[in-house]
């Protein structure tokens, strides 16, 4: 194929992703998920045949087409209902509670006890601390978030005032 003509397809499809991908919405791109990871790869390959002329650009903007409408419908869909939400993004996953590992939720997400000690020390607590975490989730995006039990959590300027107000001060 003569260099021009790739030339021209490359910002062809260019455009045309970028198009899709303004469409349907940030989020796809932020957040990571498995359904975000599918779209992807299956775009990569379209894009692939699409820029060596394995496929005619009609061809390709119908297939891309029907992938971003597809996505737009399974995202509006969650946006209405738990339950597709649920299918489509998964659920957070309890991996610690009460300052102790869950099985369980290891097992789950096949994580290592090595691997939810270094996922706790990137959020700052180390394992003498993890009694100050009440619970820590993997979110649906992969991500591990941490719930400090109260009394762990740093005093706030509210804290101070309503101590002053009980002592009458």
């Amino acid at each position: 194929m003569e260099l021009h003509r790739i030339a021209i397809r490359v910002i062809f499809v260019y455009l045309v992703l970028l198009s899709l991908i303004r469409l349907s919405g940030k989020r796809t791109v932020s957040e990571g998920t498995a359904f975000s990871f599918v779209l992807a790869l299956i775009l990569g390959d379209m894009i692939d045949d699409a820029l060596w002329a394995e496929v005619a650009m009609a061809q390709f903007v119908a297939a891309a087409g029907t992938l971003a409408t597809v996505h737009l419908l399974v995202s509006w869909g969650a946006s209405h209902s738990d339950w597709i939400d649920r299918l489509v993004s998964g659920t957070p996953a309890l991996i610690l509670a009460d300052g102790r590992s869950r099985r369980d939720g290891l097992r789950g997400e096949q994580m290592s006890d090595k691997a939810l000690d270094f996922e706790i020390r990137q959020e700052g607590v180390d394992k003498a601390r993890w009694a100050e975490v009440s619970a820590a989730h993997v979110e649906a995006s992969g991500h591990v978030s941490l719930l400090k039990a109260p009394w762990a959590r740093p005093p706030q300027r509210r804290d101070k005032d309503a101590v002053l107000r009980k002592a009458g001060r």
